[in-house]
């Protein structure tokens, strides 16, 4: 008996250069062993930041475990009714992926593997914390406070993770994720 893994569709991709305002969309993602290449967030290594500041003074160069961050449709559309706002279209929080099909994405458990139909494979490494950085962005647009966006996305603000097998991924590209 084969077991059956929760899938999805990738509906947009975006990488988001350093010298530019705000992410853009891609028509593929291309993944090396070091993310998404032209992404501000693309390298084996990282700084640590706040979010690690339980295990390293802050500027410890740590492995990239952030990667590639990924968002559900069906998780935005949660936070931008808590919100009060249309929509969070796809790119407007920094992601790279933006897909549709798992609703719950932000519960998937730590070490899941997402594989994409073309072969790339990313592991996941648990939910993406909702900032003010992706706050910004979505006030450029609908001229929310920056504050706002974390408070709705708490719980639903999508995952992070590196990439454990190099590939492209294009928007319309099935994937499933397979449990650790």
């Amino acid at each position: 008996m084969t077991r059956a893994y929760p899938s999805g569709t990738v509906v947009a991709a975006h990488v988001w250069p350093s010298a530019e305002q705000v992410p853009v969309p891609v028509d593929e993602l291309v993944l090396d062993w070091g993310g998404p290449v032209g992404d501000r967030h693309h390298g084996l290594t990282m700084k640590s930041d706040v979010r690690q500041r339980r295990h390293y003074p802050p500027g410890t160069e740590i492995r990239n475990h952030r990667q590639v961050t990924i968002v559900a449709a069906e998780e935005l559309a949660q936070i931008s009714a808590a919100m009060g706002i249309p929509a969070v279209e796809p790119g407007l929080v920094a992601e790279n992926l933006y897909v549709t099909g798992v609703p719950e994405l932000t519960a998937t458990p730590h070490l899941t593997r997402m594989v994409f139909a073309g072969g790339a494979v990313l592991l996941l490494g648990g939910p993406n914390l909702p900032c003010t950085v992706a706050g910004a962005l979505i006030e450029r647009v609908h001229g929310s406070r920056p504050s706002a966006f974390p408070k709705a996305a708490i719980g639903r603000r999508g995952l992070a993770g590196w990439v454990e097998h190099p590939g492209v991924v294009r928007p319309g590209e099935r994937f499933e994720l397979r449990a650790p």
